[in-house]
């Protein structure tokens, strides 16, 4: 696979990339049950932990002595002593079967957008789907990076028409407050997992050769990028649709008129698609280094699963963006941030110079056990 440098812009676009799908349209849903304001400093909580949390995930990258990918990290400077080899092996297992689940949610996801624009099964609409978005991944870090770029522009753009365009039709009171607790720890959670690009950020590092000024700018600007996603299309979403849906552009679309519905349902595909591009990627990129297969095994080994789980129906859209939310919340909490603790010790030099000392990591494992209990919580 291609290992040409990228830029700064699509070391962030793949990082936007991978939380721009699922997880972000599913806010304006949540949103709806607790209110605008306290949604919106949710939203700013949830930033600031999570790009701490990147950094630290970046941080290992760049200390990690062979390999770079977060199981590499782990095993250096998490898993010790005799069992060091077994817990290796059962992480990347586990870590494996989770991002088979997230994967196969956006194929479910876009499967459902490409049969309401045309007229085909869904069998059919789910290998379209599968086709492009994993033929991108096969030709490497530098093609998804181009791919990515590209796609979050258009992105920008869809989301520019479709907020000028809200402001247009009929609107609906905006929920200021209100919700329960169960509710609010459902947003948070979501919005954590929406800005989550854990297993991206390797492929920043890598891709910018490990310099540490443009990585810290990649991860900002690609966190950012899906914050300000995530506000437009949740106060617009919340203003014009009749009923705010669980994929909120079907709702919202609807609410501004027939030819929007058109231009949502590109939106969610390419959303998804983006998302299923950085996923994907960042799994091959670890089956090969751990397993030390050829690169295009690695790739079909990385995306065919998730293409059995889907076309088998295996749950609906959000019980899958919640799983996977709610998994990875747990693999974070309890493993990367010790990791990164021991790194600091044993590795003079850190990307978090000033606020990456154990109070600060005490902060966000608690900010992340926080958002696996809200993605398994009932609302």
């Amino acid at each position: 696979m291609s290992k040409k440098r990228l830029t700064t812009w699509e070391a962030a676009c793949i990082i936007t990339g991978y939380g721009v799908g699922g997880g972000v349209l599913s806010m304006p849903y949540l949103a709806e049950k607790i209110g605008l304001l306290p949604s919106l400093v949710l939203l700013v909580i949830a930033l600031l932990a999570s790009y701490i949390l990147h950094l630290m995930i970046a941080d290992l990258a760049l200390k990690v002595s062979e390999g770079g990918q977060i199981v590499a990290c782990l095993s250096q400077f998490l898993f010790r002593g005799k069992l060091k080899k077994l817990l290796t092996t059962l992480f990347f297992v586990l870590m494996t079967l989770i991002l088979f689940t997230n994967l196969a949610a956006y194929i479910s996801g876009s499967k459902e957008i490409i049969v309401g624009l045309l007229p085909i099964p869904s069998f059919v609409a789910t290998l379209i789907f599968y086709v492009i978005a994993a033929s991108v991944v096969l030709f490497g870090l530098k093609a998804v990076g181009v791919s990515e770029k590209i796609s979050v522009a258009v992105i920008f753009g869809l989301i520019t028409v479709l907020a000028v365009a809200s402001f247009f039709a009929p609107s609906h009171a905006l929920p200021l407050t209100g919700g329960s607790v169960n509710g609010t720890l459902a947003f948070y959670g979501m919005a954590m997992f929406a800005m989550a690009a854990f297993f991206s950020v390797p492929q920043a590092v890598e891709g910018l050769n490990k310099d540490k000024k443009q990585i810290k700018k990649a991860v900002f600007l690609g966190l950012f990028n899906n914050f300000i996603i995530i506000v437009v299309i949740t106060f617009c979403a919340l203003l014009a649709s009749d009923k705010v849906t669980e994929v909120a552009m079907v709702g919202w679309s609807a609410g501004i008129g027939p030819w929007a519905q058109i231009v949502g349902g590109l939106f969610t595909i390419l959303a998804m698609l983006t998302t299923y591009w950085s996923l994907s990627f960042a799994l091959g990129s670890i089956v090969e280094e751990q397993m030390k297969w050829d690169a295009r095994l690695c790739w079909l080994i990385a995306t065919l699963p998730s293409l059995i789980l889907a076309l088998f129906n295996f749950g609906s859209f959000m019980e899958f963006m919640r799983l996977a939310g709610g998994l990875i919340s747990i693999i974070i909490a309890i493993m990367v941030v010790p990791a990164y603790l021991n790194a600091r010790r044993e590795v003079e030099g850190s990307i978090l110079t000033h606020c990456g000392g154990k109070v600060t990591a005490a902060v966000i494992i608690i900010a992340y056990i926080l958002m696996g209990i809200g993605s398994v919580i009932p609302i």
